[in-house]
């Protein structure tokens, strides 16, 4: 059972837009979402680490990755 948070996985994905923006020179997006996952929600992060889902050594944050992660959110 994951815990719940006061954040909602839209202004997850805003933080880590803002982020993004601010380290995109050095960090990839999914790197970004990974860190600001950690940060937000480490449950969810560590649920996803390792496997197919897990997007810090991508380039991007697949659809299907992002419909994944907001089904643990809820």
């Amino acid at each position: 059972m994951f815990v719940k948070t006061s954040i909602s996985y839209e202004e997850f994905l805003e933080r880590v837009e803002k982020y993004h923006k601010q380290f995109q020179d050095n960090w990839r997006l999914g790197q970004t979402y990974f860190s600001v996952l950690s940060s937000v929600r480490s449950d969810v992060a560590e649920a996803i680490r390792g496997t197919l889902y897990d997007p810090f050594h991508k380039d991007d944050v697949s659809e299907e990755i992002q419909k994944y992660v907001k089904s643990l959110w809820e």
